[in-house]
């Protein structure tokens, strides 16, 4: 945990705004990759920072252990609620929603908010309801845009709730993202952070048959710079090249590139990253399907 993303947390539940923090003392976007966690700060300058917050420093660290505490509670809702949802399960959903509004009333921290927000879709997606999602949607766009500069939890973010966006709010969302894809300093994490996002953009995009948009975001997605080690970036930025090539109608190259992937996965020992490329590999395929189907018809 770094000192930024509690000064963040602390300084939206005080309703404070950014520009009241590190007008004339950082610049913007420095001040925004401190509140990510991107960067540290001079000691003289987190000082300034909390003299701004109205929080002294003893307070601060009485904070940042709770903060540890709420944060591996949130870690726990958020794993246990993508679960349930991946197996259907509509009542544990209801259960952790429970909770997590509870801890959000008791912290009033913004990230247990918006993954109540996503609990509330979770909900109405599995139970089928004709109940709209278009206000959380727009509630997690909103926070997402006013970000400059992305950093774990805002990717994190993205990724949890793709399933309620489309092409057309993720390309809104997404055209002037910074991708910042001349990063010197390696991170693992962002870089699979980054690129999950992308994969899941260029899915979206090729199922709503926008290729010029897929084209666009692949050519992002190659740009990353993905350290040699990092063996889940470079087996997501392969399988999606066979999963473009297959969309831009050469099936048999495609599917190539991709069995030689899958025996990778399984010869590392890949299983979780196997099952979720074999379902991403089914729904293409199937989408394909349907699409032909659909342009024989009408030439009927």
């Amino acid at each position: 945990m770094k000192t930024g993303e509690l000064v963040k947390n602390i300084r939206t539940a005080k309703g404070i705004k950014a520009k009241t923090i590190y007008d004339d003392l950082l610049s913007r976007s420095m001040y925004y990759k401190y509140e990510s966690g991107l960067v540290e700060t001079t000691a003289d300058t987190f000082l300034h920072i909390l003299d701004r917050l109205n929080v002294g420093a003893d307070e601060f660290m009485k904070l940042f252990g709770k903060f540890i505490k709420k944060d591996d509670h949130y870690r726990s809702c958020r794993n246990d609620l993508k679960q349930a949802f991946a197996q259907g399960n509509l009542t544990e959903i209801k259960a952790i929603e429970k909770k997590i509004e509870k801890e959000y009333n008791a912290s009033h921290l913004l990230r247990l908010h918006n993954l109540a927000v996503i609990a509330d879709v979770m909900k109405k997606t599995l139970g089928k309801t004709s109940e709209s999602t278009l206000s959380e949607r727009k509630e997690i766009m909103h926070y997402l845009s006013r970000s400059h500069k992305w950093g774990y939890y805002e990717y994190s973010l993205f990724s949890d709730a793709i399933f309620m966006f489309d092409s057309s709010s993720t390309e809104k969302l997404l055209q002037n993202h910074d991708w910042d894809t001349e990063a010197e300093v390696q991170d693992i994490t962002l870089e699979n952070l980054k690129i999950k996002t992308l994969c899941n953009a260029i899915l979206l995009f090729m199922k709503a048959n926008k290729k010029e948009h897929v084209a666009y975001y692949y050519n992002l997605l190659n740009k990353i710079k993905v350290d040699s080690s990092n063996v889940s970036a470079l087996s997501n930025k392969t399988f999606f090249e066979g999963l473009k090539i297959i969309n831009d109608g050469d099936y048999e190259q495609g599917l190539k590139i991709i069995s030689d992937t899958f025996s990778l996965y399984q010869k590392l020992g890949l299983d979780d990253l196997y099952r979720q490329h074999v379902a991403i590999l089914q729904e293409l395929l199937s989408v394909n399907l349907q699409k032909a189907k659909s342009r024989r018809r009408r030439k009927a």
